[in-house]
């Protein structure tokens, strides 16, 4: 699933460790981020206090995700493949999965915001 994910939108690489152990690896850790991330974010801060509402708060939280999912995607990569330094494909792969990381959390906003007290209307 991941695999034909990162292939659509990366491009294919001709390093089979991306198809076997980058792809899959990073995409379901990307997605446990993002459910992690919602879940603090809608069912505990947004169940604790009336202070976590805001849309600046959301928007924290989604650059959040975006960073330590790129970041881990490229040391994943970069550790996976053994290089010494980050190529243009890792780097192109990490944007990617940031950028996938905030369509997840995204969409688990809308999901998991009636769930919660005070961040019902967040981010819209």
């Amino acid at each position: 699933m991941f695999q034909k994910l990162y292939e659509l939108l990366c491009g294919k690489n001709d390093d089979p460790t991306y198809a076997t152990g980058i792809f899959p690896t990073v995409g379901l850790y990307t997605l446990i981020f993002a459910i992690v991330f919602a879940l603090i974010f809608y069912l505990a801060l947004g169940r604790w206090k009336n202070i976590w509402y805001t849309r600046i708060h959301w928007v924290i939280t989604l650059i959040l995700v975006g960073i330590v999912s790129g970041v881990f995607g490229l040391f994943q990569a970069k550790s996976a493949v053994g290089a010494d330094s980050f190529d243009s494909f890792m780097i192109k792969f990490s944007i990617i999965n940031a950028v996938v990381a905030i369509v997840y959390f995204i969409i688990l906003s809308f999901l998991l915001k009636p769930f919660s007290i005070f961040s019902k209307r967040t981010p819209i």
